[in-house]
């Protein structure tokens, strides 16, 4: 497996490829990305589901907690790596403490960084020597919470070793309590983590952030995120209608000319295509018009403390919500007869309205997160093509401006 960047900067957006992948030798994909979970797509292996909050205070000095449905689970470095030799996934992190967040204690950080750092050594000389990982690439987890000194001296020890990319992780504990957390709260972390590593390896983040984050991360440098963000808005019954396509951009004058003049660039992205069918009685959808204003999800929105922000309040939090979705739990969309965005092109937009999957969710009927999934998912693959583009127009940053803007794309 091989990573190629366009550019070599530090903390800067960059164009990236992945390609010669054992299992899939025809597909090339590129950077930014989401990573998704399908057999058609390369496997990358983590230790937690980033969709989920991790229990807290159950690591311990040899082993790391998992918690799959039947309960806690402890890994040492040994029986971690017979999983992923058994597994034999194209992509996996090290086994790594990544028990750390915004409150952590110095020595709770000092702790999480020299296990983890010890659990690299053991994992990469098990990797090094296994037959059946030839093909699969590791990557080493920068660890530190939110320690300047820390994330050195983590990011410092793991650059010299030959690894495929890394994981920046230890900013949060995971679950739908990522996306309170601003670009402000965790930037200066993230620089100090990526300027001393390799430019040219590959960079993932795990969590749920919000587009608008998503956007400034890959300002910095980040190469791929998870796809966490639109499994929870699902889970909270919301779709995504922020502003995600390049198309519609208003583009400053100088950038669209510097657009015209550039060479046109093949996106040579191969995605996994969804087949998924689903019957349903609703009619296609009417022509009337129908305001489409966004509700915020009930679910009550948590204080994040920031050493660097301060905090992100309650109203910040709805607020980020109603830009980017809106609640298909609301009363007011039982009679309404619109897809959840006009300019989509998904099966469900296609298909079905907002007042069918309003109704499907008020009946807990398993077809409404379905048809939901299906339509966030894809909403938000466009999103990452979307930064591709703007990256290579150089237009990132009137995307910005339009993803944050309180604007239904439908």
């Amino acid at each position: 497996m091989k990573f190629i960047l366009s550019s070599v900067a530090s903390c800067s957006n960059r164009i990236g490829y992945i390609k010669d992948i054992e299992r899939l030798p025809g597909l090339m994909l590129e950077t930014p990305m989401l990573l998704l979970y399908a057999k058609e797509y390369f496997t990358f292996c983590s230790i937690h589901d980033p969709a989920v909050a991790t229990p807290y205070g159950f690591n311990d000095k040899n082993t790391i907690s998992i918690w799959p449905r039947n309960g806690r689970k402890q890994l040492d470095p040994d029986k971690y790596m017979d999983m992923i030799e058994a597994f034999q996934p194209d992509m996996y992190q090290a086994l790594c403490d990544g028990d750390t967040d915004l409150k952590s204690s110095k020595k709770r950080i000092h702790k999480s960084i020299d296990k983890s750092l010890m659990f690299f050594e053991k994992c990469l000389e098990r990797h090094e020597k296994s037959e059946v990982l030839k093909k699969s690439a590791i990557l080493g987890v920068v660890e530190g919470g939110y320690s300047i000194e820390g994330r050195e001296k983590s990011a410092k020890y793991l650059a010299d070793f030959p690894v495929f990319g890394y994981v920046i992780d230890g900013l949060h504990k995971n679950g739908p309590d990522v996306e309170n957390l601003t670009f402000e709260d965790v930037r200066e972390i993230l620089e100090e983590s990526l300027k001393h590593l390799p430019n040219e390896k590959f960079r993932i983040l795990h969590g749920c952030w919000n587009p608008g984050t998503v956007l400034s991360m890959v300002e910095l440098g980040i190469d791929a995120f998870d796809s966490s963000y639109p499994y929870t808005v699902t889970e909270r019954g919301g779709a995504l209608i922020f502003q995600n396509c390049i198309n519609n951009l208003n583009i400053p004058s100088s950038a669209t000319d510097a657009l015209n003049a550039a060479e046109p660039v093949t996106d040579i992205e191969l995605k996994p295509e969804t087949s998924i069918s689903a019957q349903s009685s609703s009619e296609p959808p009417e022509k009337k018009k129908i305001s489409t204003q966004e509700a915020s999800h009930a679910e009550e929105d948590k204080y994040v403390v920031s050493k660097t922000q301060g905090h992100t309040t309650e109203s910040q939090s709805s607020r980020l919500n109603k830009i980017y979705e809106l609640s298909l739990l609301d009363e007011k969309y039982a009679e309404d007869f619109t897809p959840l965005s006009r300019s989509c092109s998904c099966l469900t937009c296609q298909k079905h309205t907002r007042a069918y999957i309003h109704h499907l969710l008020q009946t807990h009927e398993l077809l409404g997160p379905v048809l939901l999934t299906i339509h966030n998912l894809h909403h938000y693959m466009e999103f990452f093509k979307s930064i591709r583009e703007a990256i290579k127009s150089n237009s990132l940053e009137s995307l910005k401006r339009c993803v944050n803007e309180r604007n239904d794309v439908s």
